[in-house]
């Protein structure tokens, strides 16, 4: 990942065993508005429904011996306060940092260094996993390609001295892949198996940043080796099919020999560092190189037939095409996405949310304790939020979602009141049944009963089904007089659609996504308490 503390974060969930979408991971901790602090970790590991607990304990041993194997930490070093992930090896700590070093440090040299500060996580059954569905996808792709390649070579039924090349060039894709990955500062299982724990002679990442590693252009040699074992591959299968010898693609791995060498010479004389990975690519060259020294045709004739020249060729010509255009297609969404990342921090700024929330129009909620609706969350709670909503809006579905969500996190910090802005005189109407028995059910079966009925409706159960499900109101005249009170509040207030959220009685700005609200909730409650604070000191 690109982001340091993200990769810090991903590290933190891989070693408690929690599945979260990387790329999303990192996009949320880099738009956090309070990156790259502590509450960005805690926020974000908040947003993806991750049970984690921010503390500042007691130094010493006793305490350690109390905390989870893998935590997230704040040491301090030389260069000042940073955090690490601290795995816990027995008598010794492993201390992972964001620029992906680790190194393993005894006890006592740990709690000289360790500040007392963590963030320890859980994992919950409301953890966010509907990422790995896309992951799945690929994956199962990936497999399927494989499967075909497989068969494809089943068929044709080539020597071994082709299978052998081509599994090679397969082998070499994917070690290039992952180089390319390993630039991009995406974690990946051989860059971790390769790149970790740099030493004086070994760092994957001072040999890929350097110079050297760049030909021309934005083109690096991750890029042309991609680009080169795809044409090989596609190559060996294109003359394969068209019963053509493939004796001209062990020429070309013979060729890119002098490329090995250079890599060798940089590498050890130059930057004086080594990357495993790419010394991995020179020893597949060399190895392909092999298949040509063994290659009977080509010892034996120096003749090139034009045929499969002209499709060698054409396959390399067409996957350098293809990957030029991809990586502009590539390059453009990261600076998308690198603006995205932007916007996100400047919406997500509370400062900003709060001005302009201040500047909307304030209502007066109903006080009447008799027609306060339904309340959800801590009745005594000073953080207030109004939705004025109606079951049957299309619109209003998403924000009762919204609703759960802050209900699952915040139910201590909130109290949400519903109110329904529906013309109770049709006491007939499906709208005016509905709604009347929520509320009958609230009063009569409690928040839980009437929470499970509310989001059946909102998930657009049919209402004769609904009915039947959860019964029809026993009190009519009762509950359509709290709805007409409601339903009049609204005329009066000059609210006509829905729905309408309004926090501590001012109209949710228009500017946000209604979905932002969740976003605000912890700034809105210490908000609300700096406030009263404030307010007991001046009296």
């Amino acid at each position: 990942m690109k982001s340091g503390l993200g990769y810090l974060v991903q590290k933190l969930l891989s070693y408690n065993t929690i599945a979260i979408d990387k790329n999303e991971l990192e996009f949320q901790i880099e738009s956090h508005p309070s990156y790259p602090s502590l509450h960005a970790i805690t926020g974000v590991l908040d947003h993806f429904n991750v049970d984690n607990l921010a503390l500042d304990i007691p130094k010493n041993e006793e305490t350690l011996a109390q905390l989870p194997k893998a935590f997230l930490t704040q040491i301090e070093t030389i260069k000042g306060k940073e955090f690490v992930v601290a795995v816990n090896k027995g008598l010794n700590y492993q201390l992972i940092n964001s620029s992906k070093k680790d190194r393993l440090v005894t006890i006592k040299e740990f709690l000289k260094q360790f500040t007392g500060i963590i963030v320890g996580v859980e994992k919950t059954e409301f953890t966010d996993e509907s990422k790995k569905t896309n992951q799945v996808y690929s994956q199962s792709l990936i497999g399927l390609s494989i499967i075909i390649v497989i068969g494809l070579v089943y068929m044709l039924k080539p020597t071994l001295q082709s299978v052998l090349f081509l599994t090679t060039s397969f082998l070499g894709l994917v070690i290039s892949l992952a180089i390319k990955k390993q630039e991009q500062g995406e974690v990946t299982m051989l860059g971790d198996t390769f790149c970790s724990g740099e030493s004086e002679k070994k760092d994957c990442n001072a040999v890929l940043e350097s110079k050297g590693a760049r030909v021309f252009n934005d083109y690096k040699l991750s890029d042309l080796s991609i680009v080169y074992f795809l044409g090989l591959i596609s190559t060996t299968l294109m003359l394969s099919v068209a019963n053509q010898s493939i004796t001209i693609t062990h020429i070309i791995s013979f060729l890119a020999i002098p490329i090995t060498f250079y890599s060798i010479y940089y590498q050890g004389v130059i930057i004086k560092k080594w990357c495993l990975l790419c010394l991995s690519i020179v020893g597949i060259l060399w190895a392909q190189a092999g298949l040509f020294l063994i290659d009977t045709d080509v010892l034996n004739s120096l003749e090139i037939l034009w045929t499969p020249a002209a499709l060698v060729l054409s396959c390399f010509i067409l996957t350098f095409t293809v990957y030029h255009q991809l990586s502009l297609k590539l390059n453009e969404l990261n600076s998308l996405k690198k603006l995205k990342v932007d916007f996100y921090k400047f919406k997500r700024n509370f400062k900003l949310f709060e001005t302009l929330l201040q500047k909307s129009k304030a209502y007066n909620t109903i006080d009447n304790q008799d027609f306060q609706g339904i309340l959800i969350g801590n009745r005594e709670a000073k953080l207030k939020i109004t939705i004025i909503t109606n079951p049957f809006c299309g619109h209003c579905k998403p924000v009762h979602a919204l609703v759960e969500d802050i209900y699952k996190k915040y139910a201590k910090e909130v109290t949400i009141q519903i109110y329904f802005n529906i013309n109770p005189k049709d006491k007939e109407s499906k709208s005016t049944k509905v709604v009347t028995r929520l509320l009958e059910l609230y009063k009569t079966k409690g928040l839980g009963f009437c929470m499970d009925a509310m989001h059946s409706v909102y998930e657009n159960q049919d209402t004769k089904l609904w009915l039947e499900e959860f019964g029809s109101c026993n009190d009519t005249e009762y509950f359509s007089e709290i709805l007409e009170q409601q339903y009049n509040w609204c005329i009066e207030n000059s609210i006509n659609f829905t729905p309408e959220i309004l926090v501590n009685g001012k109209s949710y700005p228009k500017e946000y996504d209604r979905g932002d609200l969740l976003l605000f909730i912890e700034d809105l409650y210490e908000n609300c308490c700096a406030n009263i604070t404030e307010l007991q000191l001046t009296i």
